[in-house]
């Protein structure tokens, strides 16, 4: 079942599109506000997003600069009126792959999600394949097995542990973490580097052999387990 983000602080609307949307067989998360939006896709995987562009708390073009950070192929749908002709312009130079302005018709809406969704499977690129000990490593689509089983990993989990399997064998600081991962962002301190790393390791069931990720004292932490590319 394909994964929809909408992000939409008018309720009917929100509502009307959410549960439109549920009937066509999609699973849907829905966000009143930019903040929530964002939120909501650092800490789940998704196959489309919608996002309005006028939104409190933090604007769709916001929303939409976040989700690039991370996440250059996932395709999101812009939701405009029809007077932020600039907004279009700007969404789309962002990275945004298809806009609608309102009021638009349902049937349109739905149309165009099909569409999104069918053509970024196609042309999703091939994948990334790594093993090591009983896991496999898909990094281009965002997914770890263990023995075939799937382990769940919120958008910046998994965006730090490609950072350290990038860097394998390397030890990383801090710091450099942040920079990388978080961007530096105001509300992130070293500590959240280290409640992610304990989700990591407690999801791949690496908390007493670390033979995955090796805290190095003082500095930062290494991935050192063996790689093996598919």
């Amino acid at each position: 079942m394909n994964r929809i983000l909408l992000v939409e602080d008018e309720p009917d609307l929100r509502f009307s599109l959410q549960h439109n949307l549920k009937f066509e067989g999609y699973e849907v998360d829905a966000a009143e506000d930019g903040e929530e939006g964002s939120r909501k896709f650092d800490e789940n995987s998704y196959d489309l997003i919608i996002l309005d562009v006028m939104m409190p708390k933090k604007t769709g073009l916001e929303v939409l600069s976040d989700i690039r950070k991370v996440n250059k192929t996932v395709p999101v749908m812009m939701l405009t009126a029809k007077a932020q002709e600039m907004d279009k312009v700007i969404g789309l130079e962002m990275g945004a792959d298809d806009y609608l302005a309102k009021p638009f018709g349902l049937s349109e809406l739905l149309a165009r999600v099909k569409a999104l969704i069918r053509r970024s499977k196609i042309e999703k690129p091939k994948p990334n394949l790594y093993s090591f000990l009983d896991f496999q490593l898909d990094l281009e689509n965002h997914q770890l097995t263990k023995n075939g089983d799937d382990i769940h990993f919120s958008q910046k989990e998994f965006q730090l542990l490609k950072y350290l399997i990038r860097h394998a064998n390397q030890t990383q600081k801090k710091t450099d973490i942040l920079s990388a991962v978080w961007h530096y962002e105001s509300n992130v301190t070293t500590r959240t580097i280290d409640t992610h790393i304990a989700r990591i390791r407690r999801k791949m069931m690496d908390q007493e052999k670390n033979e995955i990720i090796q805290t190095v004292p003082t500095v930062g932490y290494k991935f050192i387990a063996k790689l093996k590319k598919l």
